[in-house]
């Protein structure tokens, strides 16, 4: 099954287990203490980095791409703060409507400019160029050919303009067993993953296309593993195993327990990771 597939039938379900309209997981970083502040905490990194390109720059607007933008809950929470022309993208025409639908819920509360296209982040239309900083949370998994991905992306980007990366990398450290080979096919199956890579891996491919990394922050420590829901889906398992044969629901649990073993081992690391774009 394709990746718009996948999000196309899952990305309700996504919605009623997660809150704050966001597509990827809770970070606790220090000093958060409610669930919201830990659902936006990954939004807020990116408000970050994209505050600081607005303070330095001189001239015209700051324009943010969000790569994978889900129903858009990022691209909003960046309009709504800073005085941006955002655009969010999505492979997955289910997420492009209701991401535009809840746009028009709550325009009047942007600061900035918000829109939403379907569009492949890794054959981005050839219109999409000049942005001051791309970003992805929990997207860049997904492309199936992650040389195309940071090709269009750094086609998209000005020079000097950034690309954020918040996802799982896997520890090029960690010696894996066939057992742990085992857990990391589950991972890639049940959420789809194409680009389960290094950070050297993916910074090695960046640079080809002239981004170069400037950090690479583990976040993984933010992460809350084996939460009650966690520990109820592992009891669940040889049951949503049978259950994956036929539901794309089933497939993705799975998977996510396999991530949530994979990150206990060492396996994978979740990161933020910032490139620039350097060459012209």
């Amino acid at each position: 099954m394709s990746v718009r597939s996948y999000y196309d039938s899952n990305t309700w379900k996504f919605l009623i287990a997660g809150s704050q309209g966001a597509i990827h997981r809770e970070l606790w970083a220090p000093g958060i203490a409610r669930k919201k502040e830990a659902m936006h905490h990954a939004h807020a990194l990116v408000v970050d980095e994209v505050r600081a390109i607005v303070e330095r720059k001189r001239g015209g607007p700051t324009r943010v791409l969000d790569l994978g933008c889900g129903v858009g809950a990022t691209t909003q929470y960046v309009a709504e703060r800073l005085p941006v022309e955002a655009l969010g993208v999505s492979i997955s025409p289910v997420q492009i409507r209701t991401a535009r639908r809840w746009l028009r819920l709550r325009r009047k509360s942007l600061a900035g400019n918000c829109a939403f296209r379907e569009a492949d982040f890794c054959a981005l239309p050839p219109d999409l160029v000049g942005f001051d900083l791309a970003f992805a949370i929990e997207a860049f998994v997904h492309a199936p050919d992650p040389a195309a991905f940071f090709r269009n992306v750094a086609g998209a980007l000005r020079l000097g303009g950034r690309l954020i990366l918040i996802d799982d990398f896997l520890d090029g450290a960690a010696r894996s067993s066939p057992r742990d080979r085992q857990v990391l096919d589950e991972v890639r199956r049940g959420w789809h993953m194409g680009s389960l890579l290094t950070v050297a891996q993916a910074d090695a491919l960046a640079r080809t296309h002239g981004l170069r990394r400037l950090r690479a922050d583990d976040l993984s420590p933010w992460q809350r593993l084996g939460r009650p829901r966690d520990r109820l889906i592992h009891a669940a398992l040889p049951l949503l195993r049978l259950g994956a044969l036929y539901s794309h629901w089933c497939e993705s649990l799975v998977g996510g327990d396999a991530l949530q073993t994979a990150h206990k081992r060492g396996l994978v690391q979740y990161r933020l990771v910032v490139f620039e774009r350097a060459d012209g």
